[in-house]
Formats: C-alpha cells, sequence, structure tokens
C-alpha cells in the first residue's frame, strides 16, 4: 500500500476548499440573482394589471426602472406567467413590466390610480448587486492567491523539516 505524503495530503485539502468554495459562491450568486430581482413576486401582462386596477384591486404600485411591483388589496386568484405559460394562482403581490414613460405618459393611467386611492411610488433602481458584481473578480483573485500563498509557505514548512542541512 502506497502512502500518501504531506504534499499529497495539502494539496489535496487546497483543492478541495478551492472547489467547495467555487460551488458555494455559484450557488449564492444563483440565489442572490433571483431574489434581488424578485422573482418572489409573480410577472402579470399589462392587461392583467390594468383590469386588476380598474376593479379597484391594486392597493399600491412601486416603479422601479421598467418593473413595477404592485401589492394587492387582498390575495386573488390571477393569471400569472410561468415558463410554462400562463397559470392562475392565489397571490397578493405581482410585477409587470411597465415602460416609466408609459406610466408617466399614460394620464388615463395615473387618472385611475388616483380615482382608486392607488399609492403611487416611483423609487430608483438599487446598485448593489451592480457593484458586488463589480467586486466578484477581485474578492476571487484575493481568495485564491492567499489559497496559493498558504499552499506555498506549507509546502516550504514541509520541505525544511524534512531537509536535513549538514554543516560543512
Amino acid at each position: 500500500m502506497r502512502r500518501r505524503g504531506a504534499w499529497g495530503t495539502v494539496a489535496g485539502g487546497v483543492l478541495a476548499l478551492g472547489l467547495l468554495g467555487l460551488v458555494l459562491l455559484a450557488a449564492l450568486g444563483v440565489w442572490g440573482v433571483s431574489w434581488w430581482s424578485g422573482a418572489r413576486a409573480q410577472v402579470v401582462p399589462f392587461a392583467e394589471f390594468r383590469s386588476l386596477l380598474e376593479a379597484g384591486q391594486v392597493e399600491r404600485v412601486v416603479v422601479r426602472g421598467e418593473t413595477a411591483t404592485v401589492t394587492l388589496n387582498q390575495g386573488l386568484p390571477v393569471r400569472v406567467l410561468t415558463p410554462g405559460g400562463p397559470v392562475t394562482r392565489d397571490v397578493r403581490e405581482v410585477r409587470v413590466r411597465v415602460p416609466g414613460e408609459l406610466a408617466t405618459s399614460d394620464t388615463t393611467l395615473v387618472s385611475l390610480m388616483q380615482e382608486r386611492n392607488v399609492d403611487l411610488r416611483f423609487e430608483q433602481p438599487t446598485q448593489w448587486l451592480g457593484i458586488l458584481l463589480n467586486f466578484l473578480p477581485v474578492l476571487l483573485l484575493v481568495g485564491w492567491t492567499a489559497a496559493v500563498a498558504a499552499l506555498l509557505v506549507g509546502l516550504g514548512w514541509w520541505a525544511a523539516r524534512r531537509v536535513k542541512v549538514v554543516n560543512p
């Protein structure tokens, strides 16, 4: 039976930790992007939003960029868009794609919201996701550099213990 030396153990451990770190980072990235993009709310077509507004079922509309988050007065069965096609689900909050110029230039839409006492807000989209994604390569570079440096220091320590220096 062949024994692995200290070098094989250290290199295997660093490689395993590096791969585990990459998998965890990828999983965190997928979760973060889906959470940040508002995947919690169901997406509805604009016509469905308009019919909910006309029926007086809309409590609040928050427009961020070209997406509006619509809070309904109560949970209702609403036709939502899914990858498999439209389905009806009971929801309390929905998202709808509304270009900002449509929301501000369509006076009938704004007046309808005023008639129904809908809380209408326009907010700036947050920039944190872009900032974090811009720092990600730097963090990966620093992490991998630290891992390689730790590997080299460990290898140097191992080699110093194994090599006997003979004084002439």
